[in-house]
C-alpha cells in the first residue's frame, strides 16, 4: 500500500526537519573525554610512604545541575573505560635512584636532598618496584560527608609486579587496561592512588618515580550543545546558519509528498517513489550535520540534536617544586621560581604560578573546581629521627625542617583566576576572567575555635578528602587558651565561580555563579559574542588559550609569607614551624567543560 512506502519516509523528514537526530540513533551514542593527571616525581618521603593521590570531581553539567545533590533523570550517563599509566624509565630495565639515596660511600650523599647519585640508573633494585594503582569514590562534604572524610568505595585497583617493568626486551611501561565498562556516579568524588611503598629503603637505597603521567578514559553519552544569547556567555551571534542564532540550529527543508488515494504507483514524478527516497538519500549523502567548526562556526543547516559530549581539562598548579611541596621557612619556600618581592607592601609578595591551556577548538566552560593540597611529607626526606639534614649555626630548626601542619596563621589568602587570552602573533591582545576565587585563613583557627574548618570557612567548599590514616595536623585551640594537633585532611575541593552574566541572570553549580562561558578561536563570522560578564567580551571573538593563575600571598601589608603571624602566638611567625604552605605534588584546577563534535 503507497503508506508502506511514504509513512517512513514522511517519519525521516520530520526528524531531520525537527533537527531530532538523538544519540540513540547514532553508532556511536558516546564520546570520550580523558582527565589527565601528572605527577612530577614520586619518592619516599610523602606520607605514607610511596604513595600519592589526586582528588577530582565529574559534577554535572549545568543544565543537570540540581540542588542538594538530586539526580536529573535526562543527565547523560557516563562510564570509565581504560587507565593508562606511564613513568620515565628511560628506555631500560631499572630503577632511579633519588635525590635522597644515602647508602653510596660518599659522606654527603643525600644531604640537603642533593645525592650524587640522583637520577643513576640502578638495575639491582628493580625488583622493588612493585606500584599499586586504584580508583575509589567518596559521598562530598557538599552532599553531608562528615569528618574525617575517609575515602569510601574502590571502584578500580590493579598491582602491577616489578616484572612489568623488568623485562630486558618487553615492558609494561605505558601500562593500559581498558573495557572497564564502570560506571561512575557525577555527584561523588574520584580519587586516583599511585603506591609504591618500594621508594623507601631502610638501608638509604631510595628510589624515585619521575614524570608519572595518568590517563583516565571515560566515555558520555552525547549531548545537545549550549546555545542562546541569555543562556550562554561569549557564544557567536551569528554564523552558517544566519544572523543571531547564538549557537541555535537551523533545520533543512525536506520535501516528501503522499500520493493521494487511487494514484498510480510512479518513480519520479513528485508523489513518486524514487522521488521520494531520493530526497531523503540525499540529505545522508550531503552528510547530516552538527557541532562546530574549529573557529566557532556552524553548517547553514543542521539535523544532528545530540552533538555535545563532556570534557574536563586538567590544570597542574604549584606543581615540581624543589622539595615536593611549599614550606614556609624562606630557605624552602625560596626554591619556587615564581616568587614575588617579600619585603613590598604592594599586591606583588607571595607565591604565583599560570598555566597556558591552547584553545584549539570550542568549548563551553560550566564548572571551575580548585583542587587544594595539604598532603605532608619529609621535608628532604628528614622523618624526624637522627641528625637532621641542615645543621650548624644559622641552619633552620628541626621544626623548620619538616612538613607536616597544615599553615596556622589567620593572615595567608589565596586567589585563583581563569581567563581567557588574545594577542599571540595578532595586532590586538586582552584578557577576560571568566572565573574567580579569593580565600583567606587556611585553617581557620581563630581564638575560641574548637575545630578547623579550612579555606574559605566551608563557603565555597565541594569537599575534603583524606587520603591516608597520616593526614597533616591541624592546630587549633584545646579550650584552654593552648594548642593541640589533631588530624586534618589531605585535599580540599572548591568551586571557583563563573563570572556572572549579566541579565541572564545565575547559572547552576554548587554556590552562586554565572551562566556557562563559551571560548574559541573565531573569525569574521564569529566575532561578535553574547555578554561576558554583564559586558562586551574585551577578546571580541579570538580567544587563543586559557590561562589560570594562581597567587598564595601575606594579607599583612609588608610582610612575606615567612612572617605571616602564627595564629596561636603572636610572637612567633609561620617560618619558626613545620608549615605546609603548599602540599606534595601540587594542586589542580579543573574545567567541567561541554565539547562539540568539531570539523
Amino acid at each position: 500500500m503507497p503508506d508502506h512506502v511514504s509513512a517512513p519516509l514522511v517519519a525521516a523528514k520530520d526528524e531531520l526537519e525537527a533537527i531530532n537526530i538523538e544519540n540513540a540513533q547514532m553508532r556511536a551514542p558516546m564520546a570520550p573525554f580523558c582527565v589527565n593527571l601528572t605527577l612530577p616525581y614520586l619518592s619516599h618521603e610523602v606520607h605514607p610512604l610511596g604513595t600519592m593521590s589526586i582528588p577530582f570531581g565529574l559534577p554535572p553539567l549545568q543544565e543537570n545541575f540540581l540542588a542538594g545533590g538530586l539526580y536529573d533523570a535526562d543527565a547523560p550517563q557516563m562510564k570509565l573505560k581504560s587507565v593508562s599509566f606511564s613513568w620515565d624509565q628511560r628506555s631500560e630495565p631499572a630503577a632511579i635512584a633519588s635525590q635522597f639515596w644515602t647508602e653510596s660511600g660518599t659522606p654527603n650523599t643525600g644531604k640537603y636532598g642533593y645525592s650524587s647519585e640522583q637520577g643513576k640508573l640502578t638495575f639491582d633494585d628493580i625488583f622493588k618496584m612493585d606500584i599499586h594503582l586504584s580508583i575509589h569514590n567518596k559521598d562530598q562534604a557538599y552532599l553531608g560527608n562528615a569528618y574525617p572524610y575517609k575515602m569510601q568505595r574502590e571502584l578500580w585497583s590493579i598491582t602491577l609486579p616489578a616484572s612489568h617493568f623488568s623485562d630486558g626486551s618487553l615492558r609494561t611501561n605505558p601500562f593500559i587496561q581498558g573495557d572497564l565498562d564502570i560506571a561512575v556516579d557525577p555527584h561523588k568524588t574520584f580519587v586516583f592512588t599511585v603506591s609504591c611503598p618500594g621508594l623507601h629503603d631502610t638501608a638509604g637505597r631510595f628510589l624515585v618515580i619521575p614524570s608519572i603521567e595518568i590517563s583516565l578514559k571515560f566515555v558520555c553519552e552525547l549531548m545537545a550543545r549550549d546555545s542562546g544569547e541569555t543562556d550562554v556567555q561569549n557564544v557567536p551571534q551569528r554564523g552558517g546558519s544566519g544572523n543571531n542564532k547564538w549557537g541555535a540550529k537551523t533545520a533543512p527543508s525536506v520535501t516528501v509528498t503522499t500520493p493521494t488515494a487511487g494514484t498510480a504507483i510512479e518513480a519520479d514524478a513528485s508523489d513518486g517513489v524514487e522521488y521520494n527516497v531520493t530526497a531523503i538519500d540525499d540529505q545522508f549523502m550531503d552528510k547530516l550535520e552538527g557541532g562546530y567548526n574549529r573557529y566557532g562556526d556552524v553548517p547553514p543547516t543542521e539535523t544532528i540534536k545530540d552533538d555535545a559530549a563532556y570534557e574536563v581539562i586538567a590544570v597542574p598548579i604549584f606543581q615540581n617544586s624543589a622539595n615536593g611541596g611549599i614550606t614556609a621557612y624562606p630557605t624552602f619556600s625560596a626554591t619556587w621560581p615564581y616568587i614575588g618581592d617579600a619585603a613590598s607592601p604592594t599586591a606583588g609578595r607571595g607565591l604565583f604560578d599560570r598555566r597556558i591551556v591552547p584553545i584549539h577548538h570550542s568549548y563551553t566552560i560550566h564548572h571551575a573546581i580548585l583542587a587544594w593540597n595539604w598532603t605532608n611529607y619529609d621535608l628532604l626526606g628528614w622523618d624526624g629521627t637522627g641528625d637532621r639534614p641542615m645543621a650548624g649555626a644559622g641552619s633552620p630548626t628541626a621544626t623548620q625542617q619538616r612538613a607536616y601542619h597544615v599553615c596556622p596563621s589567620n593572615d595567608v589568602g589565596l586567589k585563583v583566576g581563569v581567563g581567557i587570552g588574545t594577542g599571540m602573533a595578532g595586532d590586538d591582545f586582552g584578557y577576560d576572567e571568566i572565573a574567580s576565587l579569593a580565600l583567606t585563613d587556611p585553617n581557620n583557627t581563630a581564638a575560641g575555635n574548637t575545630y578547623t574548618d579550612g579555606w574559605g570557612n566551608g563557603t565555597t567548599l565541594i569537599d575534603r578528602i583524606s587520603t591516608s590514616s597520616y593526614p597533616p595536623a591541624a592546630l587549633v585551640s584545646d579550650g584552654g587558651g593552648g594548642v593541640t594537633a589533631k588530624p586534618k585532611w589531605n585535599w580540599e575541593l572548591h568551586s571557583i565561580p563563573l563570572v556572572p552574566g549579566g541579565p541572564s541572570g545565575t547559572g547552576a553549580g554548587y554556590y552562586t555563579q554565572g551562566k556557562p562561558v563559551f571560548v574559541g578561536p573565531g573569525w569574521t563570522t564569529t566575532q561578535d559574542r553574547s555578554d561576558l560578564d554583564g559586558s562586551t567580551p574585551i577578546t571580541k571573538g579570538a580567544e587563543q588559550w586559557i590561562e589560570v593563575r594562581a597567587l598564595l600571598y601575606p594579607t599583612d601589608a609588608g610582610v612575606a609569607l615567612s612572617d605571616a603571624e602564627y595564629s596561636w602566638d603572636p610572637l612567633k611567625t609561620l617560618g619558626e614551624y613545620a608549615s605546609i604552605l603548599v602540599g606534595y605534588g601540587g594542586c589542580y584546577v579543573y574545567l567541567i567543560c561541554k565539547k562539540t563534535l568539531t570539523r
